[in-house]
C-alpha cells in the first residue's frame, strides 16, 4: 500500500467528511491521522459527519416487513423499539410475548405464534404492534376474516402507522374489497411516501 503524500501547504481548511458504518468493518478498525496543522499548512481543520438518512435504511430494511412475522432478517436485533422485554412492568411482559410470537413465527410455527401474541394482548389490550403481528400470522393461516379484523385493531390504537393501512390494503384486496383496499393504500403513503414504492 502506497504511502500518503504530504499536502503541499495551503491557507484553505481541511475538510474531514465521514458516515456512519452500519456494521463494524475493518475499515472502521482503521485510525485516521490528521497531521499538525503547522506542518500541513492549514489554518484550520474541519470535521464533518454524514448520516444516511433513515428512511433509506428503513428502505433496504423493509419496513413494511422489519420487526413482524415477515421479517426477511427474521431478527429482534433491530426491534429494540418496539419489542423490549426488559422493559418495567406490563410493557415489559407484553414485550417479550410479542418476542416469543415472532421468533416462533419464524420458525413456521404459526399457532404458537399466535398464542404467544394472544397473551401479549391480554398483557396490553391496545398493543397495536401486537394486533398488526397476530393479523400477518392469521394471514398466513389463510384466516382473513381474523386477519383482517386484527389488523383493524392495529389501525385503532396506532392511527399513524402506515404500514398497518398498507397490510390492511393487502388483505381486503385478497378479501375482494377493491375500495377499501385502495382507501388504505392511499392513507398508508399519505402517512409515508416511501409506501409509493410498494404499489398496490
Amino acid at each position: 500500500m502506497a504511502e500518503a503524500r504530504p499536502a503541499p501547504p495551503s491557507s484553505a481548511p481541511i475538510v474531514v467528511t465521514g458516515g456512519r458504518l452500519a456494521a463494524p468493518s475493518k475499515a472502521a478498525a482503521t485510525p485516521v491521522t490528521v497531521a499538525d496543522e503547522a506542518e500541513a499548512g492549514a489554518s484550520e481543520i474541519i470535521v464533518t459527519t454524514a448520516r444516511k438518512s433513515r428512511a433509506r435504511k428503513a428502505a433496504r430494511r423493509g419496513d413494511w416487513n422489519a420487526c413482524t412475522v415477515r421479517d426477511p432478517e427474521q431478527s429482534l436485533r433491530g426491534c429494540k423499539r418496539l419489542v423490549d422485554p426488559g422493559a418495567k412492568g406490563d410493557a415489559g411482559v407484553a414485550a417479550a410475548r410479542v418476542a416469543d410470537g415472532l421468533t416462533r413465527a419464524w420458525q413456521g410455527d404459526w399457532e404458537g405464534a399466535i398464542g404467544a401474541l394472544d397473551q401479549a394482548i391480554a398483557v396490553r389490550p391496545e398493543l397495536a404492534f401486537a394486533y398488526l403481528n397476530r393479523g400477518l400470522a392469521h394471514s398466513q393461516e389463510g384466516d382473513l376474516a381474523r386477519a383482517e379484523a386484527d389488523l383493524d385493531l392495529a389501525v385503532r390504537y396506532a392511527p399513524h402507522a402506515a404500514r398497518s393501512y398498507y397490510n390492511r390494503g393487502l388483505i381486503r384486496r385478497m378479501r375482494g374489497d377493491e375500495r377499501g383496499a385502495d382507501a388504505d393504500m392511499a392513507r398508508a403513503r399519505e402517512l409515508d411516501s416511501r409506501y409509493e414504492a410498494l404499489g398496490d
